[in-house]
């Protein structure tokens, strides 16, 4: 009874600063959101089609909130450590939730968070699980996925060379198909299959259709068997020092979201060529604690070279994934790569601890050009790295971290904080420090660079909710190497500070105003000699939505590029943009106008595009010109969807666009997207 009286309360309360979030939320502008919050990561080039396809699978198949675990909240890429615990406490200590107004009452639940929460929820009933596999297997979903793009002007490498011989194999068109049939979570398979633009189809080097082709199978026998999984999957363990494959969260405006929740093994769907493993893995749960075995054997792009005196070896590694040229095709599955290792975590209360361990080895020896900034980088035949780490959650604080050891004595430590004092105020702390001699070659953690080495730092974060309706992000992070980096001439240390202000005064509007300076040392060129001199970039930006009427949605967006290197440089982009969702027919429409103007590549700004299903679009914008697209979703029925895309890009500083193979004789650029999708 006592619990009754706390829901009726709780409810009561949380209907006063959620009135606004009623209505429906549309789940592909909530998508388009989170992304955003990602975009200074996304600016690498990490491919987040994972986040989009777990995003879309949730908005088809929400969490139930009442039934479920920290991995798969962990899903939404929305709430941090401390609040997933804090929601998963609240369902234990007060029962089912049962609307969405309940949530905002638990510390650090805020409006703006529960709007993109909404549409991946829902609120139902703690139910047993009743149906037999067989039951399961027969009431099943199929999914099949096809889809077509392309660029309407011909690029160099698609043109005959004076000799006669055209450079690309095959044709500027990139084809994607994907099955996937899902019997609730205790059965999935599917098969992915890609060609990308200039590779050849079903002749030349790619016979058999296809250039690349993905699979897996996954099952779920019973409470200990987790699930066996064969073909193509994903492994994420720990904070990522050791193993962590695929897009992984760094500094970004959620200033508090610094910290992992690996999910184990899961299986691969995407089209990365790089980012997974194949074989066998699987997860016994023992209670407390779960045990994930895997082994992996895989033939990798590589640059083969020979050695009197050692024979055939490799000097990097090609992560392209483009198979179109003589030169590309030499290098497509050269290397043998094979990987064995397993992850132990053990849960109690309020703590988890875990180990990861990886061993892996090449066929061939991995031997780097003699650079000086490759003295300290694994080289050889084999690696093994082990890692403990460890989460402690409790009520408004939160520790964890990751310590780990290579076969070369190189040592890797992160240690991170959240604290969220009351409503009004969080703060965020990571320390970390890599080794140059520390090797993980399937690391990705929070670090300034792409290597999990030769990086010290220190990173604060805090957000702070003055008043009602504005709240206020920032972080400062300050780190060092200290060996040479490609791009440095010596030691090097660098900072960036971020601060965003976001006013959300009702649903039908909002606004946020953004300032970043990051601040480098980097390799320059002085008196015929390379040395290190400060690189800074400032970007501010004013992004304001408006709602006008329940089917419209309009956004704009002014933004600015200070860049000082060597030289000084201005970069400008204006975008509007007008989504149109009726509510009498199945059809999202978005369209975007956007004009920029920079100097150089140096000055570019990056701005996330909507696109169809399972991808996205972040064009570097940079010279002078226009930017629009125009993107349609439309549901033919039930049981079939379609997707289109044409975007246009138009500078008026130059007559060619790119160089080399893919320069355009041009000084426009457009690119045609389609996808059907049918469900059954």
């Amino acid at each position: 009874m006592k619990k009754g009286w706390a829901h009726i309360t709780i409810v009561c309360i949380g209907f006063l600063p959620l009135a606004n979030i009623a209505q429906e939320t549309n789940p592909d502008q909530m998508i388009e959101a989170i992304i955003e919050s990602h975009l200074d990561k996304l600016d690498e080039g990490t491919d987040v089609a994972l986040i989009i396809e777990d995003l879309e699978r949730l908005a088809e198949h929400p969490i139930n909130i009442n039934a479920t675990s920290a991995t798969e909240l962990s899903h939404l890429y929305i709430l941090n450590d401390v609040q997933i615990q804090k929601l998963l406490d609240y369902v234990i200590n007060y029962g089912p939730a049962y609307t969405i107004y309940e949530l905002n009452t638990i510390d650090g639940f805020t409006p703006d968070i529960l709007q993109k929460m909404q549409p991946f929820i829902r609120f139902g009933k703690i139910e047993p699980e009743t149906k037999s596999l067989k039951e399961e297997l027969k009431y099943g979903r199929h999914q099949w996925l096809l889809r077509g793009l392309g660029n309407a002007q011909k690029a160099q490498g698609y043109k005959p060379k004076e000799d006669g011989t055209i450079p690309y194999e095959g044709n500027r068109a990139r084809y994607y198909m994907r099955y996937n049939f899902q019997a609730g979570d205790r059965f999935s398979a599917g098969l992915t299959a890609e060609k990308d633009p200039g590779e050849a189809f079903f002749r030349g080097s790619n016979k058999h259709g296809f250039d690349f082709y993905s699979g897996h199978f996954s099952m779920k026998l019973n409470k200990t068997f987790e699930h066996i999984t064969l073909g193509d999957y994903l492994v994420r363990s720990g904070q990522g020092l050791v193993l962590w494959q695929g897009y992984t969260s760094g500094k970004s405006e959620d200033v508090l979201g610094i910290s992992k929740i690996g999910h184990g093994v899961r299986s691969y769907t995407s089209v990365d060529e790089n980012l997974y493993f194949r074989g066998a893995a699987t997860t016994l749960n023992l209670g407390r604690s779960k045990l994930s075995l895997f082994y992996s054997q895989n033939k990798v792009d590589g640059n083969l070279a020979v050695n009197d005196s050692i024979g055939n070896f490799f000097t990097s590694l090609q992560t392209s994934g483009y198979h179109r040229t003589e030169s590309e095709i030499a290098d497509e599955k050269t290397v043998n790569t094979a990987n064995i290792g397993g992850i132990f975590t053990w849960q109690l209360n309020h703590l988890k601890i875990g180990t990861t361990f990886l061993y892996q080895r090449f066929d061939k020896p991995f031997i780097r050009s003699e650079q000086l900034y490759n003295r300290f980088r694994f080289s050889g035949q084999e690696n093994y790295t082990g890692g403990i780490d460890y989460l402690f959650s409790k009520g408004k604080y939160q520790l964890f971290g990751e310590a780990a050891l290579s076969k070369s004595k190189g040592k890797a430590v992160l240690q991170g904080a959240i604290a969220h004092l009351n409503d009004q105020l969080s703060f965020s702390l990571l320390l970390r420090h890599f080794n140059k001699d520390y090797h993980a070659l399937w690391a990705n953690t929070f670090a300034e660079g792409s290597q999990v080495n030769n990086e010290s730092g220190l990173y604060l974060g805090t957000k702070f909710l003055p008043v009602k309706h504005i709240s206020i992000s920032a972080y400062s992070d300050i780190y060092r190497s200290n060996w040479i980096n490609y791009s440095t001439a010596g030691p090097s240390k660098s900072w960036d500070i971020f601060m965003q202000a976001d006013f959300r005064f009702s649903e039908r509007y909002f606004f946020y105003i953004r300032f970043k300076n990051e601040e480098k040392e980097q390799k320059f060129k002085e008196n015929r000699l390379y040395v290190n001199l400060p690189e800074r970039t400032q970007k501010s930006r004013f992004h304001f939505q408006y709602k006008p009427v329940a089917t419209i949605t309009l956004k704009t967006r002014l933004e600015h590029v200070y860049y000082k290197g060597q030289k000084h440089e201005n970069g400008y982009l204006v975008f509007q943009d007008v989504q149109y969702s009726p509510q009498n027919m199945p059809l999202n429409l978005t369209a975007r106008i956007a004009w920029f103007s920079t100097e150089s590549y140096d000055s570019r700004i990056y701005a996330y595009e909507n696109d169809i299903l399972y991808t996205f679009s972040i064009p570097a914008f940079y010279g002078n010109g226009f930017r629009t697209y125009l993107n349609l979703k439309y549901k033919i029925t039930d049981k079939i969807e379609c997707w289109a895309k044409l975007a246009n890009t138009h500078w008026t500083d130059r007559e060619t666009i790119s160089s080399g193979l893919n320069e355009l004789n041009s000084d426009n650029k457009t690119e045609l997207k389609f996808q059907l999708r049918l469900k059954f």
